[in-house]
């Protein structure tokens, strides 16, 4: 496997992702369209994210991040926000995706960036691993234990559904094996620095963010007493209320008023 970085062009790009098919790295170009302040009700959540990734850049102590929670509630979106905030103030940071089924080519890829006078997020979205998966020792070594896993210039910002990343039906019949099995069970998402936690919200806060959104794209208002109660049959069908489930309501007005003009 074998990197170029003048095919990457660190100066005109800021997204990558590793294609297992091409064996290689590739440049995205990405627009995010949604700014961190349109992300609502996880306000402690974009503070330690920011200050981290801040503490990062300026070559302070910083840590890998697992982002874990219910689905919908920003996780994804908050990285790459976050990406978006420090870029707009010019600060040069580079996010660079590796998807699930790809955590085997992570020592190479770590290798190369690590010669790239750059600072790297490595980003895997929605991280599930089977605690007897080989996959499971890599990766943890990956965060903490080889030589890899010192560089400075990379960090490990993952989001998972699982609090501890790995699943695994842990043997009951016996008391030392059982607390050998959840010891194991959890000795990845331990090797993180910080966990961030994301919660569903109330019905209170998950109208707040539809009512947001209604107002940030101008959708033509109905009686909000209406529009609450179609958001919420939304919710309903979604079965949550996300942060993404508002937004999709809200998407989906937009796009059912342009049908009908």
């Amino acid at each position: 496997m074998k990197f170029n970085k003048e095919k990457l062009d660190f100066k005109k790009n800021n997204h990558f992702i590793f294609l297992a098919k091409y064996n290689d790295l590739f440049s995205l170009k990405v627009k995010v369209k949604i700014d961190i302040d349109d992300l609502l009700g996880i306000d402690e959540q974009k503070k330690i994210l920011i200050n981290n990734t801040d503490f990062f850049l300026k070559n302070k102590k910083s840590n890998n991040i697992l982002l874990w929670g219910e689905r919908g509630m920003g996780k994804s979106t908050l990285i790459k926000c976050v990406v978006k905030y420090f870029n707009d103030l010019k600060k040069n940071l580079y996010i660079v995706e590796i998807l699930n089924k790809d955590i085997e080519s992570l020592p190479e890829i770590i290798y190369f960036l690590n010669k790239v006078d750059k600072k790297f997020l490595i980003f895997i979205d929605d991280l599930s691993i089977d605690s007897t998966d080989n996959k499971f020792k890599l990766f943890k070594s990956m965060i903490e234990g080889s030589f890899l896993s010192e560089s400075e210039n990379i960090k490990f910002y993952i989001t998972s559904n699982l609090r501890h990343i790995s699943h695994r039906n842990i043997e009951k019949s016996d008391d030392l094996l059982e607390l050998e099995g959840k010891n194991n069970l959890i000795s990845l998402s331990d090797r993180f620095g910080s966990w961030i936690g994301f919660h569903n919200f109330n019905k209170t806060q998950y109208l707040l963010i539809v009512d947001y959104y209604i107002n940030k794209y101008s959708v033509n208002k109905k009686n909000s007493k209406i529009i609450h109660n179609l958001a919420m049959e939304w919710s309903i069908e979604k079965g949550n209320l996300s942060g993404r489930t508002a937004f999709q309501f809200v998407k989906n007005l937009i796009i059912n008023s342009a049908i009908k003009n």
